[in-house]
């Protein structure tokens, strides 16, 4: 059964009788143990596919900012020569 802790004013970890833990949990062994490999490992693979590099969707983001900027540059060289 998992315990709740708190560190105390002397900077120790101290047990403690509350139901909400406020600051940290200790958990036994059997918790410990219950967290397989294959838990573990789908939270990888879901941190993975969440904040992996994406090279076709860096490909579309840059691109389009190329154009924007291409786009952008010629159309203040044209409004800048027409003020002329």
């Amino acid at each position: 059964m998992s315990v709740c802790a708190v560190v105390d004013g002397n900077g120790f970890v101290r047990t403690t009788a509350e139901t909400v833990c406020t600051e940290f949990q200790l958990l036994s062994l059997e918790e410990v143990n219950a967290f397989s490999d294959n838990s573990l490992a789908e939270v990888v693979n879901t941190l993975n596919s969440l904040f992996s590099f994406d090279l076709e969707m860096f490909g579309v983001i840059h691109g389009t900012i190329m154009v924007a900027f291409i786009v952008g540059h010629g159309a203040g060289r044209m409004v800048k020569s027409l003020n002329k």
